[in-house]
């Protein structure tokens, strides 16, 4: 099934699969994709549990403000819930990678009743605070001149200027990572392409800091697994570790890259399926 609901005149399409007892949602990661990242993930667990997957704002067949204030991470915790309660979830183990992995932490912490359980897939949750990561120092640098297009200085709004395809090509290889197809990486490609530089400039938002997220993750209580790839050159596997640690959370390292459910879809189904299976014995 196939809807569309709407918050403060954004429209958020999503959609749900299967029919099972209890429900798995796979979060949206960052704009630079949309909700068929999750395609093989939602063939292989509806058939045991209703899924619901939806387009952030900003990406696919949602509505795409060009303000920054509309993708604070507050914002679109609100459309979580909005979604939730436009399929009729009640309560549901939620699925997040990269900054998904960030929205599942503020919807747990901030609304337990709802959220059974987190699976954290490469989870853009920055617990240390110390030795900021390739990504974080970009997005502190995104609005400067950096003088060239290589590497992380590909993650900068003067960078998108001069060359957004370009970005989107480095982006998804180095998310992908080696695993990758040439067809898995051709459709990453696509689908980063079918954004604009403008409105992925607007999604790069100030940031919850590493304090704030300690407190988040400390605030958690349900039961959370943390997963990430020995080879993930977006969210380092040391951060990973750390915010399992404070989460109390079991913590799995598989090999790969940021994106395990997209290169390496059917293990990732599997352990999705069987921490799934625990948080609901």
């Amino acid at each position: 099934m196939h809807g569309v609901t709407k918050r403060d005149g954004i429209r958020i399409a999503y959609q749900v699969t299967g029919d099972g007892e209890r429900t798995i949602v796979l979060l949206p990661a960052w704009m630079i994709t949309n909700r068929r990242m999750w395609a093989a993930q939602v063939e292989a667990l509806s058939a045991r549990f209703r899924t619901v997957t939806f387009d952030a704002r900003g990406s696919g067949e949602s509505d795409r403000p060009l303000e920054p204030a509309a993708y604070e991470p507050a914002e679109l915790v609100r459309d979580l819930t909005a979604v939730l309660d436009a399929t009729g979830t009640g309560r549901a183990l939620l699925v997040g990678n990269s900054f998904g992995g960030l929205l599942g932490c503020l919807a747990a912490a901030g609304q337990p009743d709802r959220v059974a359980g987190l699976v954290l897939i490469g989870p853009t949750v920055d617990v240390l605070g110390a030795a900021p990561s390739p990504l974080q120092q970009a997005m502190v640098r995104f609005d400067d001149e950096l003088g060239n297009d290589e590497g992380w200085a590909r993650y900068n709004r003067r960078s998108w200027d001069r060359d957004y395809p370009g970005f989107v090509a480095w982006f998804v290889e180095t998310a992908l990572g080696a695993d990758a197809t040439p067809e898995m990486l051709a459709e990453g490609i696509a689908w980063g392409l079918d954004n604009t530089p403008e409105v992925l400039a607007a999604t790069v938002a100030a940031r919850s800091g590493a304090a704030q997220m300690r407190r988040v993750a400390e605030a958690i209580r349900c039961p959370s697994l943390v997963l990430t790839g020995a080879e993930d050159a977006i969210c380092p596997p040391h951060r990973s570790r750390a915010l399992a640690e404070v989460l109390g959370a079991r913590y799995l390292e598989v090999p790969g890259g940021h994106c395990p459910h997209v290169t390496r879809p059917a293990g990732t189904a599997e352990l999705i399926s069987a921490f799934a299976a625990e948080v609901w014995r």
